[in-house]
Formats: C-alpha cells, sequence, structure tokens
C-alpha cells in the first residue's frame, strides 16, 4: 500500500502541535492541491512543547515566542486551522472523523499527530498535582514558583530535573524524588546522571533517589503531608508530577488500526490502514536509522516524522529517518543526546565522569559509534552525529583522549 491520495483530494491532519503544523505545511510545500484542514483539542495555535520546561516557565518566552509558525503563514498556504474542539471518533470505512462539536468531517487522507498526555499519579482528590504538557500548565506552574514555596517534583527524567531548576531559579524549596536508584536510568549513562545529580545538589535541590510516594494529604492550612517510601514526610506547598507520558493512540485503537504504546507506522509513516499516517509521540516507528521499532517523544523527530508521512500522503520519496537526537536545559548547563543506545554498547568517557568540567560519554558498538551523550561539549555532539549518519569506525585508543577532535579518531 503506497498511502498517497489524489493532489486534490482532502488531507485531514488531526493533532495541531509540532508535528501537525510542520505536515500541513509540508504538503503544500511537496504539491499537494487539495484541501487541507489542521484540528486541534487545544485553543491555541500550534506551539512548541519543550521551551514549556524551560524559558517559558522561566519566564523568559511567551506564547507568541514559542509558536510554530506566525498564524498568517497557515492562510498563505491556504490550510484551514480549527482549534479548540478534538475528534470523538474515526470511521476508517467511510473515511470521517466525528468531532466533538458533533461535526462530521470526509477525509481522503488522513494523518494523526495526537501527541500524547501525562501519566498520572494517583493522590486522590484532594490533593492538586500540577503536570506539565500544555501551555496553560506551564504559565499556572510559574506563577506558583515564588521565594519561599515549598516544591515537591516527582520524577528524576527531563521534565522533572527542568522543572526542579526552574523552581531554585525562582527561589523555591525544592525536593526531588525519583522512584529509580539514579536519575533518568532509562535514558543516560550512570556517569552523566551522577554529574546532574551533583549540580542540582549544589544548587539546593533536596534530591532523593530510590524514592516513591505512598500517599498524600492536604491540611486546612493548604500545604500537603506527603508520605514517603521509608517511613519519612515532607510538607510541601505544590506537587509536580514529571513521570513521563503515554502517547494518545485511542482514537486510532479504537477504529481498528493497529497500535502497540502508540500507533504502528512504517519507515513512511504508513498505519495498517492505507489512508492514514501517524507522526510525531503518538507513533511507533520503525526506524530506518535504528534499525528497530521505536517511539521517540522529541522536537527533531516530531519534525522529520511529519515530512516523512507530508511525502507519504503526496506519494514523494521521503527523506530516511536520521540519527535522533535530543537536548535538556538545566542551569547554564547543556545536555545533548544523539542516538538510543542498547544494552551492551562499550561506555567511553571523554572528561573526567566525577567532575569537574565538561564530559562526553561515547556509545561504541563493533568500533563503531552508535550514541553520544555530552555535558557542555557541544563540539564533541555535533561531530558525533556526523560521525553517526557515516556509521564512521573510531580508532578507540584515542577516543577517550578529550583533546583529540572526534573528527580525527575515524579509522
Amino acid at each position: 500500500m503506497s498511502g498517497a491520495v489524489d493532489l486534490e483530494g482532502r488531507v485531514v491532519v488531526v493533532g495541531a502541535g509540532l508535528a501537525g503544523a510542520e505536515l500541513a505545511i509540508s504538503l503544500r510545500q511537496l504539491g499537494h492541491r487539495g484541501p487541507v484542514l489542521l484540528i486541534g483539542d487545544e485553543p491555541h495555535a500550534p506551539y512548541q512543547r519543550p521551551p514549556l520546561s524551560k524559558a517559558v516557565l522561566q519566564g523568559k518566552a511567551s506564547e507568541h515566542d514559542i509558536r510554530v509558525r506566525a498564524e498568517a503563514a497557515y492562510a498563505k498556504a491556504a490550510v484551514d486551522v480549527v482549534l479548540g474542539v478534538g475528534v470523538r471518533s474515526l470511521d476508517p470505512l467511510g473515511q470521517t472523523l466525528t468531532l466533538t462539536d458533533d461535526t462530521v468531517v470526509s477525509y481522503d487522507g488522513l494523518a494523526l499527530t495526537t501527541g500524547g498526555r501525562p501519566r498520572r499519579l494517583p493522590l486522590g482528590d484532594d490533593v492538586d498535582v500540577h503536570e506539565l504538557y500544555r501551555l496553560e500548565d506551564a504559565v499556572r506552574l510559574r506563577q506558583l514558583l515564588r521565594p519561599g514555596a515549598r516544591l515537591l517534583v516527582v520524577g528524576g527524567g527531563f521534565i522533572g530535573l527542568e522543572v526542579a531548576a526552574a523552581g531554585i531559579a525562582a527561589g523555591a524549596d525544592v525536593t526531588l524524588v525519583e522512584l529509580q536508584e539514579r536519575l533518568l536510568a532509562r535514558s543516560c549513562s550512570p556517569a552523566l546522571a551522577g554529574r546532574l545529580a551533583s549540580v542540582h545538589r549544589e544548587r539546593g535541590v533536596d534530591l532523593r533517589c530510590g524514592v516513591g510516594i505512598v500517599g498524600a494529604t492536604r491540611r486546612s492550612d493548604g500545604a500537603v503531608d506527603v508520605s514517603l517510601s521509608g517511613g519519612t514526610t515532607v510538607v510541601v506547598d505544590h506537587l509536580v508530577a514529571g513521570v513521563g507520558q503515554v502517547p494518545n493512540d485511542q482514537l486510532a485503537a479504537e477504529a481498528g488500526l493497529a497500535v502497540a504504546d502508540g500507533v504502528l507506522v512504517d519507515e513512511g509513516c504508513r498505519t495498517s490502514d492505507p489512508h492514514v499516517v501517524a507522526a510525531g509521540d503518538c507513533a511507533r516507528q520503525q526506524h530506518g536509522w535504528l534499525g528497530r521499532l521505536v517511539r521517540l517523544e522529541s522536537q527533531q523527530n516530531a519534525t522529520e516524522q511529519a515530512r516523512t508521512a507530508a511525502a507519504t500522503l503526496v506519494g514523494a520519496d521521503p527523506t530516511p529517518a536520521g540519527v535522533p537526537w535530543f537536548w535538556s536545559d538545566q542551569y547554564e548547563h547543556k545536555l545533548q543526546m544523539a542516538g538510543v543506545p542498547e544494552p551492551g554498547c562499550q561506555e567511553l568517557h571523554r572528561g573526567e565522569p566525577a567532575g569537574p568540567g565538561p564530559l562526553s560519554v561515547l556509545y561504541v558498538r563493533d568500533d563503531t559509534l552508535v550514541g553520544v551523550q555530552t555535558l557542555d561539549r557541544p563540539r564533541d555532539f555535533v561531530a558525533a552525529r556526523k560521525l553517526m549518519a557515516q556509521r564512521a569506525r573510531l580508532d578507540l585508543g584515542r577516543a577517550c583522549d578529550p583533546e583529540v577532535p572526534l573528527g580525527d579518531l575515524v579509522r
């Protein structure tokens, strides 16, 4: 199945985030002439989510600053944008969508860019647990980050650590608990995670790993008693959950499309239905560069998949998937990562794992660089991405010398 639709046909894009906006505009750039409709359940024009836990939370960026494109760009591209309405159901046989306002929309080609939603902490109705996924979440939380405010962050992943850094910058008292024995257990090397832990503790974060929440009770004065595993209790003013997200694949699942922790798509972002593609955080793709089925939550992946899905819809040849990459800003430090290394890779360090100073962690399999994680070493990150795209084999004898440029290590 090609997945292509007639160039005069109607394409509907469900989900007005980065992937949806990029896909809609890409259709025009690739020559699609038929109607293009972009539907989003938020009232805002498409915006980028990574700044929410960084610049927006710290008051350094506004809604206007994080737009994917100016509103005029959609009008210029003849993309009809419908905001503040969701999709209730999908009928693949009839090729129609029923919206939450009961409008029925037909399509010739459909793109699902429905993103994800935060994983919830079940702490009862009397305890407010803040999340950070939508613009309103960041604005609301930013107003709560005040000097002396007692903040408990649950989760030692990127979102949790960025919220902790923003809280410290605002003068709040921050406690962060992570159920795993270390930070970033699923995504980062122990050496780099240890360095980040030291950074946060030095800034004043009360960081507790191997600790979970047992329960929480709101006091009459509005504060919250939070019971932690191990028998301790902390009293806080606000709780923030940063415990990951789940894909919004229920619309596809209820319509009979193949899903497995995300809408299943091939390298061309085709779903199990020949008229439907999917892209972004909701999609689990057979990734060309990684050579396996993965669901990636990143701005770069959303953009690449959106362009691939648009090419598939118009019958063009998509650009092969590149090396996936990610980043995080915490205080003045920048963490950059590329690749998704699997267990069994050799791990090499450029810099002192215990610090101080910049650090790069290289992941190597059969002398080939398959992953990199850098802390304040942007040149290593840029060079490593190029070497990984080339499947370059390295001279491992000099790889741990931080004075040797990575580009000079190619065998």
